[in-house]
């Protein structure tokens, strides 16, 4: 039995019980008004029951349906999110720690629109500096334009931070394409930092179709993006494969 069911079982006998106590005149009114009184508390009560019912039954309902609830993912390497019930939160720049220097590791997705508090423009010494992303593909024939279609190398990686209607977002590490019953938000290949290089980083989900500004393609240093390869030995083999290139996925549902 559900909880609107239970209240108007309930509903219905209050009025069962009220109208037998005026048949058989046990119920202490003094005069019609306050009849008409007790049957409108009474219907105001019923009133407030069925709309918290109701409210209760979509609440469960949207549930079922999965329309509760979000998610909120980053796409390396382009500005704008898939329409797929997924809305743009805002778009920017992939930046992070120099690749040569220790200090933070991971790629963050910075605002295109800065609004500044209290600063000084004075150089600093000891603080922390964040810098720019670009694409390191130099040892790729035509700048890995194989994996993505056109020429990356030394190129700037934007990036947008965007909001799945959907509750829960993974990266899949591995394949290029979601499993059964998750919806596909973007593939693409797995991208890091080099091991020889000082600073380290996360991995990444660099989207098979990044963009780019066309002027931009200066090696201007910063943080760096590289394709990332399988190493066989502690990695199975099959099934993976030695020096391959690794591709990814962002999975929601």
């Amino acid at each position: 039995m559900t909880l609107m069911t239970t209240h108007r079982a309930i509903v219905w006998l209050l009025l069962l019980r009220l109208s037998c106590c005026t048949m058989d005149r046990r119920l202490v009114l003094h005069s019609d008004v306050d009849m008409a009184a007790a049957i409108q508390t009474l219907t105001a009560r019923i009133e407030q029951l069925v709309a918290k019912d109701n409210q209760h039954e979509s609440e469960i309902q949207a549930l079922k349906a999965g329309s509760v609830g979000a998610s909120i993912y980053t796409r390396w390497g382009r500005t704008t999110c898939p329409k797929n019930g997924t809305e743009l939160v805002y778009n920017g720049f992939t930046a992070g720690n120099t690749y040569d220097k220790n200090g933070a590791a991971d790629y963050i997705c910075l605002s295109g629109d800065p609004i500044w508090g209290v600063y000084s423009d004075s150089p600093r010494t000891y603080s922390p500096y964040i810098y720019g992303a670009e694409y390191d593909m130099n040892w790729y024939s035509a700048g890995a334009s194989q994996f993505f279609g056109s020429n990356i190398l030394d190129h700037d990686a934007p990036c947008a931070v965007c909001r799945s209607s959907r509750q829960t977002t993974v990266m899949i590490p591995g394949r290029n394409q979601c499993y059964p019953g998750w919806t596909m938000e973007y593939a693409g290949y797995l991208v890091s930092g080099l091991s020889e290089h000082a600073s380290p980083t996360n991995y990444a989900c660099l989207d098979t179709k990044p963009e780019f500004e066309f002027e931009d393609a200066e090696n201007k240093i910063g943080k760096l993006m590289y394709l990332v390869v399988a190493a066989c030995g502690t990695l199975k083999c099959p099934p993976y494969v030695q020096s391959r290139e690794i591709t990814c996925a962002v999975c929601s549902k």
